[in-house]
């Protein structure tokens, strides 16, 4: 295993490669940890290469005893080499947000370092895979969820179980690609929100509410 770490200006850039174990990875986050508390840097752009895929929220430091290496105040872009990667990345971008972590997956460079200069604070309601394993690590609380079809966004749903909806679409659905949810006190109001916001910039329904 190799790894690297440098201040880039507004961002601290975190490679690792040769990855096989989840005491690599653990070593590899203290070393990051060290280098935010150096730089007082919270955006962390980590690139992983060439490396075995994890899916264990732990191996990212989001749960169990390494859950102090990413806290709330961190806004962490992952970016990986293969499509295997990305994968992992993506589902644990959900497990990061059902504990509050500003956590995001991504598959170029440029798009991370753009988000990562937006300086958001929150996590947002934006698009997954629609896959059984990213959406396994939903929440299986009340909110609203939204349905794509490639760039098109076509519906926006509400549900008080917010996994098991998303399964049951996923298993009779196989023109959506993506999906987003968002908890919410008040689905209803929420989903009706949405709808709102939509309508005033589209000048119309998402197609599937429409019809």
């Amino acid at each position: 295993m190799k790894y690297w770490i440098e201040a880039r200006g507004d961002h601290l850039y975190a490679a690792l490669a040769g990855r096989e174990t989840a005491a690599q990875m653990r070593e590899f986050l203290h070393a990051v940890q060290a280098a935010c508390r150096a730089h007082s840097c919270p955006r962390i752009l980590i690139s992983i290469r060439a490396s075995r895929p994890a899916f264990k929220p732990e191996d990212y430091g989001l749960s169990g005893y390494t859950q102090e290496l990413v806290t709330p105040a961190c806004q962490v872009a992952l970016l990986g080499d293969s499509n295997e990667l990305n994968a992992a990345h993506e589902y644990i971008e959900v497990c990061a947000r059902q504990q509050n972590m500003n956590v995001r997956a991504f598959r170029d460079e440029l798009a991370a370092l753009q988000w990562l200069r937006t300086s958001r604070t929150q996590p947002e309601l934006h698009k997954y895979r629609f896959t059984r394993t990213v959406v396994q690590g939903a929440p299986d609380e009340a909110g609203v969820y939204a349905l794509w079809e490639g760039d098109e966004l076509v519906y926006y749903g509400r549900a008080l179980r917010l996994r098991e909806a998303l399964l049951e679409r996923l298993g009779r659905d196989a023109a959506v690609t993506h999906y987003g949810w968002q908890l919410a006190a008040d689905p209803a109001a929420r989903e009706a929100e949405l709808l709102r916001d939509f309508e005033r910039l589209h000048g119309r329904r998402p197609r599937r509410n429409a019809a």
